[in-house]
């Protein structure tokens, strides 16, 4: 169902210039109520949907590139995260390394080996 937009304080002062209370003749109603329409920015249907249809494309264009983004993203945290975990377990693997090297120095000159 279709409406028309109405500003009815324009209607209602258009009414009140012809200087009658009541009983408005057809042509002065019919021109108060195109007086009230002048300038409304009337939406139809297909125009709303043409401009939902607009605005879906776009969102999910926005989407596709966020979705991309956060791809790109998880794969460099991932690889942050890897790189990380490589790097402390050198580490970790290198104070072994030491420990044991220290273990092996007391030992041999606990038994008088060097």
């Amino acid at each position: 169902m279709a409406t028309s937009a109405i500003d009815s304080y324009k209607l209602l002062s258009t009414l009140k210039a012809t200087g009658k209370d009541s009983n408005f003749t057809a042509e002065e109603l019919v021109n108060a109520i195109g007086v009230a329409q002048e300038g409304a920015d009337l939406v139809t249907v297909a125009v709303f949907d043409a401009k939902m249809n607009e605005l879906r494309a776009e969102l999910r264009a926005d989407m596709k590139e966020l979705r991309a983004d956060m791809k790109e993203l998880r794969a460099d945290i991932k690889a942050e995260v890897k790189g990380s975990q490589m790097q402390n377990l050198l580490w970790l693997t290198g104070i072994m390394l030491a420990s044991n090297g220290a273990v092996i120095a007391v030992l041999a000159r606990a038994t008088r080996v060097f």
